[in-house]
């Protein structure tokens, strides 16, 4: 009860971030063009906005993915014997497993090596880690609908 909760809760965050994010991709392209080709004043920090905008939607779009099971797949082995089958499940579940945790890893690594620097993005006085912090967030909602998959 509690975890379907939790998971309902979860699944509708991301969508919101998810929604937010595209939102913004859009209204930001539009007003670049209006104001570089309209108005003869582009916006600076624009590119840098739609940038984090776009990380922050694929990111988390790709955890919605793995909840919904939206993946790309390839059925090659759809009528594969149930022992091969089964084999094979267990195997993507260890590679796309195995592939979570570095990027769970070495995005950590990424933004504390940025929160150390200070460094920030060019015009918008934002620190790289922020952006980059999207990649462990991501892999720790990924790891979660992935291992949720097992028990269902």
């Amino acid at each position: 009860m509690v975890f379907n909760k939790i998971d309902a809760f979860l699944g509708k965050l991301l969508e919101v971030i998810i929604t937010i994010c595209l939102s913004a991709t859009v209204v930001i392209t539009f007003l670049q063009v209006i104001f570089r080709y309209v108005l003869k004043q582009p916006l600076s920090w624009s590119q840098e906005a739609l940038m984090i905008s776009f990380v922050y939607s694929v990111l988390f779009g790709a955890a919605l993915a793995i909840k919904n099971r939206d993946h790309l797949t390839v059925d090659m082995l759809e009528n594969a014997p149930k022992l091969l089958s089964k084999i094979m499940e267990i195997i993507e579940f260890i590679v796309v497993g195995i592939v979570i945790v570095v990027l769970l890893y070495f995005g950590y690594l990424l933004v504390m090596d940025n929160f150390a620097s200070g460094q920030i993005l060019g015009i918008l006085p934002i620190q790289k880690a922020y952006v980059y912090l999207a990649v462990p967030l991501s892999a720790l909602f990924m790891i979660y609908y992935h291992i949720k998959k097992v028990f269902t």
